[in-house]
């Protein structure tokens, strides 16, 4: 009986720039959001290269630990949320 050949595990591959797309997934938000705090300087303004825009990968995981270091984390709000006490 004939041993078939181990496939290869592929490596996963480490993205180092991002669509605005792709960073707003990184941090689990909209794009509108990551717009948002783009424009608040909480994120980087990423680097346009001719038509592309793209940010860095580190520089968003960096923009974002400072966010929590700042207290920008939501934290403050002492409002209730309306989805408290929803039953799903």
């Amino acid at each position: 009986m004939k041993q078939q050949a181990e496939m290869p595990v592929p490596r996963p591959i480490y993205k180092v720039a991002v669509s605005r797309v792709r960073a707003a997934e990184l941090l689990d938000v909209s794009p509108g959001t990551f717009d948002d705090w783009v424009r608040r300087g909480l994120m980087p303004r990423g680097v346009k290269i001719g038509a592309l825009r793209r940010w860095d990968a580190e520089e968003i995981r960096s923009s974002w630990y400072d966010m929590k270091e700042q207290g920008l984390s939501g934290d403050e709000d002492d409002g209730e949320n309306p989805f408290d006490y929803a039953v799903g």
